[in-house]
């Protein structure tokens, strides 16, 4: 009986893990998706009205918000169950780190070789100069974001886990709860609205999340300390479903009365939509788990869409390369729909594979891990 017991334990437990698991992989799609603008049309202004290109753009801003959430709540677990918070902080900055300098090296290469042809035979050396003169030219982009704009969340990550690990080591939760709220008023006020009223224009402008990125990650923290439950699934689901709403509403709001592009990064709502979506996903932590598959169960489902999960790390810091690489074939097939569905899911099987491939040897291994 306890061996039993304890056998449906741990499967209940590799179900749980599978159910986040997928959606990570859900989420990395959903960036994927952001980078390769599937359903844009040539020479339309981007985010200039509601059409399938924006709508879509915008349905997959969950994706970053959710995974620093996630990177939060089991930063938390580790700090717990370590009894101390330096080391788990120095794991998860190091890990981040590591992955960051390795990419940013990656990225002063010429992946896209057909354009860096064309400026001559040594186009690619000249590619290469010219990522360093621009690196040279804005150091603090350079280490705010790499060589890819994209990098930026790595950076992001090992600041949000230095600064919550500073603040608790103090006893100073609610002043890193402050902290964080204070960051998200600013970047709403100078990234999301800077044609408002109350808006302002930030220099260097860091678009791309750094002043949002620790209030999700200290709300990965909190939701550790008080759960998880199994109520956060139907609360996760009114909260994202809420976030998108008021998300869209947001951005509608902003193009009609200030100008600003549809598409947007991130907006108040933002911050619901993501919580939501990770308040779904975490929801399979609680004992005993609920579904998220309709009808029930579904482990094994959920075990095969989260394969891919504990690749994501190296996903993400690849993918940019297969966008790259693909951008001129997406340039002679944009407009097709096959294509703008291909594009993605070329880009993600590229880059998973390519992940699993590095993480085979030990040289290439903290490059994706």
């Amino acid at each position: 009986m306890s061996g039993a017991a304890d056998a449906g334990a741990g499967a209940a437990a590799r179900r749980r893990v599978a159910g986040v698991d997928a959606v990570r992989v859900a989420a990395i799609v959903a960036i994927v998706a952001i980078h390769t603008t599937p359903f844009e049309r040539a020479g339309w202004p981007i985010g200039a009205a509601p059409d399938l290109a924006t709508l879509l753009n915008q349905a997959t801003r969950f994706a970053v918000p959710f995974f620093l959430v996630v990177a939060g709540f089991f930063w938390a677990r580790k700090v717990t169950e370590a009894g101390e918070v330096r080391a788990p902080t120095r794991a998860l900055v190091r890990r981040a780190l590591l992955v960051w300098a390795a990419w940013w090296m990656a990225y002063l290469l010429p992946w896209n070789l057909v354009d860096a042809l064309a400026h001559g035979p040594l186009g690619p050396l000249k590619v290469v100069w010219w990522n360093l003169a621009q690196v040279a030219r804005r150091p603090a982009i350079a280490l705010l974001e790499g060589t890819s704009p994209h990098l930026w969340f790595l950076v992001a990550l090992a600041g949000c886990a230095a600064l919550s690990a500073a603040f608790m080591h103090r006893g100073a939760r609610r002043g890193l709860i402050v902290l964080a709220a204070a960051l998200y008023a600013v970047g709403l006020a100078g990234q999301a609205y800077p044609q408002a009223p109350f808006g302002f224009h930030i220099d260097p402008d860091l678009r791309n999340g750094h002043l949002f990125a620790l209030a999700f990650f200290v709300t990965g923290a909190g939701l550790h300390r008080r759960g998880p439950a199994r109520g956060w699934l139907p609360l996760g689901a009114a909260l994202a479903a809420g976030g998108l709403a008021l998300h869209l509403a947001e951005s509608w709001a902003a193009h009609r009365w200030w100008g600003q592009p549809l598409q947007r990064d991130y907006v108040a709502g933002t911050y619901l939509y993501g919580t939501g979506v990770a308040l779904m996903a975490l929801s399979g932590l609680a004992r005993p788990a609920p579904s998220l598959a309709p009808g029930g169960g579904g482990g094994l489902r959920w075990q095969t869409l989260g394969a891919p999960g504990p690749a994501v790390l190296g996903i993400y810091a690849s993918h940019m390369v297969f966008v790259a690489l693909l951008k001129p074939l997406d340039r002679q097939l944009t407009g097709a729909a096959w294509w703008e569905v291909a594009y993605v899911a070329a880009v993600f099987a590229l880059a998973w594979g390519t992940t699993r491939a590095l993480a085979r040897f030990r040289v290439t291994r903290p490059m994706v891990t």
